[in-house]
């Protein structure tokens, strides 16, 4: 283990318990992120770092919606990174985001819960599964404890989705489809479906990736705003006989 998940992981068994802040998000602040977390369960993850950094400043105090502007902004670097293989330059964005999430909350908090999944991501871009595992595992269970009083953090994806969309990234088809499957069993989104849609795919599975491309389909037909997900999914069913 190394000293840094070591040191993470002492200050989760040695901190109180975690203790409800007082909301200081307003209206606006508050339908912000509600856009932001209806835009990421859609797979528009574009439209979802857009909508909370555009929406931060303006709401300045809400450190909610201040956590989902970094946990973006920290999620899409790392995704940038790991295309420019994982370099230290590449990943600086990534340890900004971490150092700016962590200063939002204690440990055992949704702020905690960020800064271990951008740590995973961070691991990911490197291809150190190893580590990308020890990170996924604290932020599985900062979100189990979070989950015991009040809401599992899902900001910016709940456990499950981080999870699928890391392993599919480091080419692990088989645990990112079942990660993948874990979320849609507490709730199906179109960005899950669409996960185990590429996940089946990448394992020769494509009657279930077409199956599961099909419940995307059906889940945005008609949405004002469907996004990228609608178009992959009409794309990928041409190649789909019922």
């Amino acid at each position: 283990m190394s000293p840094d998940v070591m040191t993470w992981t002492l200050a989760l068994t040695l901190v109180a318990p975690l203790q409800p802040a007082a909301d200081r998000c307003g209206p606006e602040a508050r339908a912000a992120l509600e856009a932001v977390t209806a835009a990421a369960a859609r797979g528009d993850y574009a439209e979802a770092a857009r909508q909370a950094a555009t929406s931060d400043a303006p709401a300045a105090g809400c450190d909610t919606l201040r956590l989902a502007a970094w946990s973006w902004h920290g999620w899409n670097a790392a995704v940038a990174a790991a295309d420019r293989g994982g370099s230290p330059e590449a990943l600086a964005p990534v340890s900004a985001a971490v150092e700016a999430v962590t200063a939002l909350g204690p440990p055992r908090s949704p702020a905690a819960y960020v800064a271990a999944l951008l740590r995973a991501a961070a691991a990911a871009a490197q291809d150190e599964r190893d580590e990308m595992r020890l990170w996924l595992e604290e932020a599985r269970a900062i979100s189990m404890r979070l989950a015991l009083v009040g809401a599992a953090p899902a900001v910016p994806f709940g456990i499950d989705v981080a999870e699928g969309e890391l392993w599919h990234g480091v080419d692990d088809y088989e645990l990112a489809e079942a990660a993948f499957t874990r979320a849609l069993a507490a709730t199906e989104t179109p960005a899950a479906w669409r996960g185990l849609a590429r996940a089946r795919d990448r394992r020769g599975n494509r009657a279930g990736a077409c199956d599961a491309y099909r419940h995307v389909a059906d889940a945005l037909a008609g949405h004002a705003a469907p996004g990228p997900l609608a178009a992959e999914a009409r794309g990928y069913l041409l190649l789909c006989t019922r």
